[in-house]
């Protein structure tokens, strides 16, 4: 189902703001809430493995798990996208 430009819009900046909140807002609320959680537990290990302490030993690890994080993210933005504008069902 095609949505108009400005519901859109909405829906993509919400799953931006939040992970998961696009989904829930499209009606898949359980899977916006497993898509929070996968993001928020990637996210919170990665900075709990203090990524900006250069001497820790794992700040290397932490660093990726940040970044994995943000490209879950950005990937959550762009099926958000997809699904609300009808590419994808």
């Amino acid at each position: 189902m095609k949505r108009p430009g400005g519901k859109i819009a909405l829906l993509v900046f919400s799953s931006a703001v939040l992970p998961g909140l696009g989904h829930a807002l499209l009606g898949r609320k359980a899977r916006g809430v497993a898509f929070f959680a996968v993001v928020l537990a990637t996210c919170l290990v990665g900075l709990f493995m203090e990524p900006g302490n250069l001497s820790a030993a794992t700040y290397a690890y932490g660093r990726t798990y940040l970044l994995v994080a943000a490209i879950m993210q950005l990937l959550l933005v762009l099926d958000v996208f997809e699904r609300a504008s009808g590419r994808r069902a």
